[in-house]
């Protein structure tokens, strides 16, 4: 794009003609009320900051320059008047407030939303965020938080994990005391695959208290009548909703088991109570 410049022509007079008018310059301040002594400053300090550069002042005068800067930025009404945040739901309020340390009124040009991004993911909630000023006085906080999966025990205590496997440092885990209980090292990272095949089968899933994992590649999970499952390592979802079907049809779980093996296809191997087995071994021996 070429810059058309307005200048009178020397030569007018002499021809006589009278120089050409310059056109009006077109007026901003009226189509953007909040913007135009913003940019103003903001002209101003750009300007002031090559001055300090030509002359040899910018190392010793950076700091006092960007004071005046932000200052004069703030003077012009790029202030902090609001805090927009989406995505909060298990953080509270409180907390929040308290990673973010702001004060309203505090020139917005001053705040660092790096800093603030990586004190608000620090929260024990927070699996990431967004943190943006939105000129001229708004910061806007998006929060994407950790969803609650299950109970980890380990070291014989349990703790909040997420879907991601992350584990969260909720103070009160009394709230999630209907999750799912894992046990195994190695059980945070597996644990959203096997929840959601659990799911599958919602009348056979409110009956398993705890999941171990075994050796790092599959599951052995315990009922609430005591009785242990023990999935397969291939085709985990297949063998629980094979057992889902048996206990509809057969109601399988309420016979005297100690143990439902699931781990070969073909067949299905229990395990019976003591008492159960005597009774088998000496049936003449049952009243």
């Amino acid at each position: 794009m070429r810059r058309v410049s307005a200048r009178p022509d020397p030569g007018a007079a002499r021809r006589g003609k009278a120089p050409a008018r310059r056109r009006p310059r077109a007026r901003w301040r009226t189509a953007l009320p909040l913007w135009g002594g913003a940019l103003g400053a903001l002209a101003a300090v750009g300007g002031g900051v090559a001055w300090l550069w030509h002359g040899g002042w910018i190392e010793r005068g950076a700091a006092a320059a960007a004071v005046a800067a932000v200052e004069a930025t703030a003077d012009a009404g790029f202030r902090l008047r609001e805090v927009l945040v989406s995505g909060r739901v298990e953080t509270s309020a409180e907390t929040l407030a308290a990673a973010l340390r702001l004060r309203t009124g505090e020139p917005l040009l001053a705040l660092d939303p790096d800093a603030i991004r990586r004190r608000v993911d620090a929260l024990p909630w927070v699996k990431s965020a967004v943190v943006e000023r939105r000129l001229p006085d708004v910061l806007y906080v998006e929060i994407e938080e950790h969803v609650a999966l299950a109970l980890w025990q380990r070291a014989g205590r349990p703790m909040l994990i997420a879907r991601d496997g992350a584990v969260v440092a909720a103070p009160d885990l009394g709230r999630f005391a209907g999750l799912l209980l894992v046990v195994g090292d190695d059980a945070p990272p597996a644990a959203a695959e096997l929840v959601d095949m659990l799911a599958r089968e919602p009348d056979l899933r409110r009956r398993v208290l705890a999941a171990a994992r075994v050796a790092g590649r599959r599951w052995n999970l315990r009922l609430d009548n005591g009785v242990e499952v023990r999935l397969p390592e291939e085709d985990a979802a297949a063998a629980w909703s094979r057992l889902a079907g048996l206990e509809r049809e057969h109601r399988l779980l309420e016979r005297d088991l100690t143990a439902v093996d699931l781990r070969l296809p073909d067949r299905l191997v229990v395990r019976l109570t003591p008492d159960a087995a005597a009774r088998r071994r000496n049936p003449g021996n049952n009243t």
